[in-house]
């Protein structure tokens, strides 16, 4: 008796993972959440830092809050292309170090525009804008989510995994609301002891920004595992970048798919316009319902990346967080038609933010997904790069169109302060809609990753139950 020898090949209880995952988990994570708070903190407290960055002579007409959020959304879309290239090309962990490095640098460019011994206020504005600028290229980051995952995670685990770091993106938010609104004072004064303030606000962040760096060149040593995870993450992708790209952009599905995932960016960064409305109809909640809906939606999404992890249907996710933010974004719309009257209006508002911004957080990982599993065997630094490629210019156009509604006042001449915002929230709720019907109708994806590891697992199993079949020598 002897046993047929067969060629032996890995199964799913025999790819290993290992501890270094988490630290680079959790160093891209740190990574985009102090990231994400240079890009809050001084949106958060638009007249506090136009005052500081321009004096009060120069205070009206200062647009240094407003050049500091659009400097990031601008170059978030030229880093995401640079980034496809520069992942698929170097990997994972230069990119991620590189990353450190501008946001790091960044930091420490922005702690010296505050400090307060400098009074040439063209300086100062000067010295912020370009630490900006060099803090907003660390976004490359963006188009790592999907490729740690696949790199790094068992299949049964990537979306947790992605949810992670969109998770992070939610914590630089709340993070960057909140600490400037703990550090700096509403009734703030260009004096030196409330400049003081700023400087310490910057030098908190710029310390925090180490902490990304450390863990990159300490604990993280590689870009992929010695061995994969997986099945498809075994697979070598020939692919080159350009035809990468040019093979995505003729899957019609996956076009389909940007269009999605682009609009439910957009949708929850409307909340922070929405923000806005709810202060012209008499409530004083500041930046408070912001950082409340992005504390809730933050375990939510945990919770349903582990659902998806476990079913995979994540068509059927996506369709049903478009329809529940549909129907929010519209409730909202509606209960802000009256004015506020008592703290059980502040309740209605926050827990129907909290709902639109669960359900879009959820759509980034699960968008990623997707898209991924579409596009396989393209590189996901490439499909993932694309789909934050659009969901930027998406972002970046919103804030101008919503505000130019704003200012249009071609339905609601008579709309009093904040002109015509109604018109701007009926806008959120047509796009809210649109997005509805295209996920349900057109929404597709194709399983082809999956589907490979299926059948890789079920070919094993067969060579597996081959091999244990006894033949007889003669």
């Amino acid at each position: 008796m002897k046993v047929v020898a067969t060629e032996k090949r890995a199964v799913h209880g025999e790819y290993k993972v290992y501890t270094e995952r988490w630290f680079l988990l959790a160093a891209t994570s740190s990574l985009i959440a102090t990231n994400i708070i240079q890009w809050v903190c001084f949106s958060a407290q638009i007249d506090q830092t136009n005052l500081f960055f321009c004096g009060p002579d120069g205070f009206s007409t200062c647009s240094a809050s407003f050049l500091s959020n659009q400097i990031y959304q601008v170059v978030s879309v030229i880093v995401s292309i640079i980034g496809m290239y520069f992942a698929t090309v170097f990997g994972i962990l230069p990119t991620l170090r590189l990353a450190a490095i501008f946001n790091v640098v960044g930091a420490a460019i922005r702690v010296v525009s505050t400090i307060p011994t400098i009074q040439n206020f063209v300086l100062r504005q000067t010295l912020m804008l370009t630490g900006t600028s060099v803090a907003a290229v660390a976004q490359m980051y963006f188009v790592i989510f999907s490729k740690i995952s696949e790199s790094w995670f068992f299949p049964q685990q990537r979306a947790s995994a992605n949810v992670a770091c969109s998770n992070s993106l939610e914590l630089g938010v709340v993070l960057g609301t909140v600490l400037p609104s703990i550090i700096i004072p509403t009734t703030f004064s260009n004096d030196i002891v409330h400049s003081w303030r700023f400087f310490t606000m910057n030098c908190i962040v710029a310390v925090i920004c180490l902490i990304p760096l450390v863990l990159l060149f300490t604990l993280c040593q590689r870009s992929i595992p010695k061995t994969p995870p997986s099945a498809s993450s075994q697979q070598e992708s020939s692919i080159s970048v350009t035809l990468g790209i040019w093979k995505c952009a003729k899957d019609r599905q996956f076009l389909i798919q940007i269009v999605v995932y682009s609009i439910n960016f957009a949708i929850g960064n409307g909340v922070i316009y929405a923000s806005n409305a709810i202060n012209y109809q008499g409530y004083n909640l500041k930046g408070y319902p912001i950082a409340i809906s992005t504390l809730v939606c933050m375990p939510v999404a945990y919770v349903v990346g582990l659902i998806a992890d476990k079913t995979r249907k994540f068509r059927l996710i996506a369709s049903i967080n478009a329809c529940v933010s549909v129907v929010s974004v519209l409730a909202l719309r509606l209960y802000l038609i009256k004015s506020y009257s008592g703290w059980y209006d502040s309740v209605i508002i926050c827990l129907l933010l909290s709902v639109i911004m669960s359900c879009c957080s959820i759509h980034t990982p699960i968008g990623n997904e997707m898209g991924v599993e579409t596009t396989y065997p393209v590189e996901e630094s490439i499909s993932t790069g694309i789909l934050n490629t659009f969901g930027q210019t998406w972002l970046f156009s919103l804030y101008f169109i919503l505000y130019a509604l704003q200012e249009s006042h071609w339905i609601y001449p008579s709309a009093g302060k904040g002109g015509s915002w109604q018109l701007s929230l009926d806008f959120w709720v047509a796009i809210s809609l649109s997005n509805a019907l295209i996920a349900l109708i057109f929404l597709r994806p194709r399983y082809n990753r999956l589907k490979m590891e299926e059948e890789e697992e079920e070919d094993t199993e067969d060579v597996r139950q081959e091999s244990t079949k006894p033949s007889i020598c003669k």
